[in-house]
């Protein structure tokens, strides 16, 4: 056990290994923790690809992607600190840039730490030109992969290498294996955001009406859920899995001001519970950055985004 370097969809992935569990990471895929599989009770907990065509085919719905900036920004424009970034239209049919520039890049392990089950790898904006172009600033992420008998953390850093101040937005697109017909999901949500039909944040906020089933444990067969909610106190999302003894709890530790919960019509064994640190087109929309999220990283100065999965058996 401990980590080791293997072969994962025709690429180069490490995997973590300890008594309960076992974590691949794909660094040359945006560094995403495709994998953590329960050993004791023989389940995969994630939403893992069975071949690379599958995987390039739905790349956002496997795994942990990493989103900077998440979501979508409208128009792909949008200005800050008195400069006006363009960004490249990935999703002409809506007219936006959507989920940023990292999750299909190429990152580098920088640590292996095989005596704390800990993995690290960094991206450098400096590296991708096509990146500059649109998003003019010298930035490092770092990844930090943490495995434990309880589940796993991850610890995103961001550090602006640039000469001024740069908008900085989080993501990750994390989606669970999730059977529909018996698996509940528990969180405490208050408010979410109103979409227009391009998926964009009106800026107004409405009562979620199911709050009180959320609460209580909630089932979400056939339920179509694309939606953006402000994090209450309760930080953390709690999936129940009776038929497997299993209870999965999602926790958006430091950094994260939102969730996303996106169920794929509900009609597919799945569900992505995604940590935000901005709302969707969070810079287009004309509110307090202690609203939406947005925030200004300085020359020099770095920002930290955790969360934490942990597993209980019953």
């Amino acid at each position: 056990m401990g980590i080791q370097q293997i072969e994962f969809l025709e690429g180069i992935a490490y995997e973590i290994e300890n008594e309960c569990f076992k974590a691949i990471i794909l660094p040359e895929e945006g560094s995403n923790l495709i994998s953590l599989f329960d050993k004791k009770k023989g389940v995969e907990l994630l939403r893992v690809p069975k071949t690379k065509e599958e995987y390039v085919g739905r790349r956002m719905l496997y795994g942990t992607p990493v989103l900077f900036p998440p979501n979508r920004i409208e128009d792909a424009v949008f200005q800050f600190d008195n400069r006006t970034y363009m960004l490249d239209m990935n999703r002409p049919k809506e007219n936006v840039h959507i989920h940023g520039w990292v999750h299909n890049k190429k990152w580098t392990v920088s640590r292996i730490d095989d005596r704390h089950d800990t993995l690290t790898t960094i991206f450098e904006s400096s590296d991708h030109p096509d990146i500059l172009r649109q998003f003019p600033h010298a930035f490092v992420l770092e990844m930090t992969v943490h495995l434990t008998e309880r589940g796993i953390t991850q610890t995103l850093k961001v550090i602006n290498k640039s000469s001024e101040v740069m908008p900085v937005g989080v993501g990750y697109h994390t989606t669970f294996n999730f059977p529909m017909e018996s698996a509940k999901l528990y969180m405490d949500l208050n408010m979410y955001w109103e979409l227009n039909k391009r998926n964009l944040p009106t800026g107004k906020l409405l009562d979620v009406p199911y709050k009180e089933e959320l609460k209580n444990g909630m089932k979400l067969e056939g339920l179509a859920l694309d939606d953006v909610y402000p994090l209450t106190d309760n930080h953390k999302a709690v999936m129940e899995h009776p038929a497997l003894g299993l209870k999965v709890t999602y926790e958006a530790v430091s950094g994260f001001r939102h969730w996303v919960l996106f169920t794929a019509g509900g009609q597919e064994d799945l569900l992505a519970i995604e940590p935000y640190s901005w709302v969707t087109n969070a810079p287009n929309i004309p509110l307090s950055e202690e609203i939406t999220g947005l925030y200004g990283l300085k020359p020099n100065q770095e920002k930290i985004f955790t969360t934490q999965l942990c597993i209980e058996h019953f």
